[in-house]
């Protein structure tokens, strides 16, 4: 999926083909389209017949193995956890991991050392390169450090801060353009979003993060209708933070505490722009050095979130804790 407000980038990057770095750090904000960009530039680089501006084709032998996902000198690197049905069909049955292995690292050493099928460039997509841990990059660092001749590293990423020095300074930066408000509406309209500005919001303007966010916007109104409620129940709660990912859960919540303390302080909303009455009634008790007590409790769970030993109970200790916050009371 190419998104139409990188066009402009896309073309500037494929200008610099002739003279291109073997590493690129493609990266910004979480949600603004990092990996859509890398690929739509990967598949210029392999393309056979490139179109004026430098873009793919898309009709060539190597575009249309490219989006086949089987061209020969093109390698995506991802955590076994992201791959496709038919992939993880291939793997074994054991819990698959969220991280880059530097066991997939070291199977790219093997094809990096036989030459190119296509007598053309290779190109090797890491994404998230983030999940990588220090090992792991540093068995990379080897081959940015001496790289094979005609082959590009495109390392892709919406949190570069995790990525060690060393990385980072073999990468030349690419950093991903942002939407305009309207034109992230309008690319969300165009996916059938009727009314996207308030999933903008709460996405801080990420056209990607709104979309996934969407997938699960029934059980995030629920969860708010909850949140808003005088009569709140913190049994009740968990039943909603139940019906997604754990930390998707712990994130709406995040999000709302965030609402409630700055508009106790500032009287200003971020995410819940549609929400303001529900907003200005629950704040009315939340204390704001208790807010933000929450607001770290909150953080520290959201990165525990993803294999909770008893999701219910991990929640139903969260919202009593909420519970304490819009009734004033501590416990």
């Amino acid at each position: 999926m190419t998104l139409y407000w990188q066009s402009a980038q896309l073309i500037e990057l494929a200008k610099t083909r002739s003279r291109l770095p073997h590493a690129l750090l493609v990266h910004g904000r979480e949600g603004m389209g990092q990996l859509e960009l890398a690929s739509a530039f990967a598949q210029a680089l392999l393309c056979e017949q490139p179109r004026p501006d430098g873009g793919s084709c898309g009709a060539c032998p190597a575009c249309v193995w490219f989006g086949q996902g089987n061209h020969p000198d093109f390698r995506l690197i991802q955590p076994e956890s992201m791959a496709d049905d038919e992939e993880a069909e291939t793997t074994e049955s054991k819990k698959k991991s969220d991280q880059i292995r530097i066991e997939q690292v070291r199977e790219l050493q093997r094809f990096l050392s036989v030459g190119t099928h296509r007598a053309g460039r290779r190109v090797i997509l890491m994404h998230p390169a983030d999940t990588m841990n220090p090992a792991t990059q540093n068995a990379v660092l080897k081959s940015l450090e001496e790289p094979p001749p005609d082959t590009v590293f495109l390392l892709v990423t919406g949190f570069s801060h995790r990525l060690l020095p060393t990385i980072r300074s073999r990468c030349q930066n690419v950093v991903v353009t942002a939407p305009s408000r309207e034109q992230a509406a309008g690319w969300l309209r165009d996916q059938g979003l009727e009314n996207p500005e308030s999933l903008l919001a709460l996405a801080g303007g990420a056209p990607l993060t709104a979309l996934r966010l969407a997938e699960s916007e029934p059980a995030r109104r629920r969860l708010i209708e909850q949140l808003k409620d005088r009569g709140f129940d913190p049994v009740a709660a968990a039943d909603s933070c139940l019906a997604v990912e754990p930390s998707e859960a712990v994130g709406w919540i995040q999000r709302w505490v965030y609402d409630l303390m700055s508009f106790r302080l500032a009287g200003a909303i971020r995410y819940h722009v549609t929400d303001e009455p529900g907003i200005r009634t629950v704040s009315g008790r939340c204390l704001p050095a208790q807010a933000g007590r929450l607001l770290r409790r909150l953080a520290q769970a959201r990165g525990l979130a993803q294999h909770p030993l008893n999701p219910r109970l991990f929640f139903e200790g969260l919202l009593l804790d909420y519970q304490g916050l819009i009734l004033g009371t501590d416990r």
